[in-house]
């Protein structure tokens, strides 16, 4: 999968990180068949959480938020594989609402 050159870790094929956040970016089409789109997932966690806390959180906050919460398990177990994922699912899923935004401004 990688090959350690010197300290830095490197990957063994070119399209490594395109392979991996295309096999993500499918996970996050089929997860959106059966709980619904990203965008009105975190619509829907953006309204939920301001009714908690009693402030108005945006979907982007929301998402924001999911990604530090991975960071921080991330922190403690480094090699879970599947929490490495779901960052890279968290940032595709941000860079979506970035343009959602864009698109309405």
């Amino acid at each position: 999968m990688s090959h350690n050159n010197g300290n830095v870790w490197l990957p063994t094929t070119p399209t490594m990180y395109k392979d991996k956040a295309q096999q993500i970016a499918d996970l996050l089409d089929l997860k959106g068949e059966d709980y619904s789109s990203p965008d009105n997932f975190f619509i829907q966690l953006a309204n939920a959480w301001s009714g908690l806390l009693g402030i108005e959180l945006t979907p982007s906050q929301c998402c924001a938020m999911m990604i530090v919460f991975k960071s921080c398990r991330i922190m403690n177990n480094p090699e879970h594989q599947d929490t490495a994922d779901d960052l890279v699912g968290y940032s595709l899923i941000m860079t979506d609402l970035v343009k959602i935004l864009e698109e309405h401004e």
